[in-house]
């Protein structure tokens, strides 16, 4: 079964082959649940542990690429917590909206199958991941979501805004397709972005239900996903998240020390200090940049400005 990349590496971030890589899907589904395709574009894998289930939405060649262990997100969760996994792999349709996919989130609410678990986390980063997160937990009135830069929708009337998805925006998203009003059925919605990325920051605008609370993360970028993964805290968030404690004051500082040592964060914090003329604050901020990250840049940029 091919990935969405033709560019994949033959070989994965955990050392298999693409077929040595879905065998070990394969085996784990088989072993602990099921692991079976939706249609030609996605893979589901269920792993049944405990009585908290995580609804991941990740695509395959992101997970063979990068992914270490060769697992997808949110399986930490099953190693850490022994909560069950039901991840969503995308290996052709990016946004999650063949056919097949809906039929297969329309046939578990039907039979029941989220109120089999006590709680349902729903999850995805990234535009496409975020949205599929946000739109299908509707499927499980009452879950818990968290969703990273998503998409509010690619209608061209609410997202004309929006130059980035434009061939996406030929897909049906008639059903499953407004994440802002279909995330409303939700316990507790946790849409994080960076409010000075301004698409990130539009869609993020439109999730206004009583249930969102946004959380912004200045300076982030526009895949503020690789803070929570770079400092290892996806776990903290979602334990957080089912103890009822998430709030957005404390999501924000759980992210602090990350942020002060990611090169993205603090390059971009720089940046934003000199054109505003700071250039004694952005100095401060090269030196401490260079010390905690070791890259050049931030040594080079030091120099310049205290000359």
């Amino acid at each position: 079964m091919p990935l969405a990349s033709p560019s994949a590496p033959a070989t994965g971030a955990c050392g298999l082959s693409r077929s040595g890589w879905l065998q070990r899907l394969s085996d784990i589904g088989r072993d602990h649940g099921f692991f079976e395709r939706i249609g030609t574009d996605h893979l589901a894998l269920f792993v049944q542990e405990g009585d908290t289930l995580v609804v991941s939405f990740d695509h395959a060649a992101r997970v063979f690429t990068e992914e270490r262990d060769g697992l997808p997100q949110g399986f930490e969760a099953v190693r850490k917590r022994d909560w069950s996994l039901l991840s969503i792999l995308s290996t052709g349709d990016a946004w999650f909206r063949a056919a097949d996919l809906v039929a297969f989130f329309d046939s578990l609410a039907a039979t029941g199958f989220f109120y089999s678990f006590a709680q349902v986390i729903f999850l995805g980063f990234g535009p496409a991941a975020g949205h599929a997160a946000c739109a299908y937990a509707s499927t499980a009135p009452g879950a818990l979501v968290l969703a990273s830069s998503p998409a509010a929708t690619l209608d061209p009337e609410l997202a004309g805004f929006d130059p980035r998805f434009r061939q996406a925006r030929a897909r049906d998203f008639s059903r499953y397709g407004d994440a802002p009003a279909l995330v409303a059925a939700a316990r507790q919605a946790f849409v994080v972005y960076d409010p000075t990325d301004g698409l990130s920051a539009a869609h993020a605008a439109q999730f206004r239900a009583p249930c969102v609370i946004r959380v912004p993360l200045r300076f982030a970028g526009p895949a503020p996903h690789r803070l929570i993964a770079s400092g290892g805290l996806l776990m903290l968030v979602l334990r957080a998240m089912s103890n009822g404690r998430l709030t957005r004051t404390r999501f924000v500082q759980m992210m602090r020390a990350t942020r002060r040592a990611d090169p993205g964060y603090l390059w971009r914090l720089a940046a934003t200090a000199q054109a505003q003329g700071q250039f004694d604050r952005a100095c401060r901020i090269a030196r401490h940049a260079a010390d905690v990250t070791g890259e050049r840049r931030f040594a080079e940029l030091a120099a310049r400005l205290a000359s």
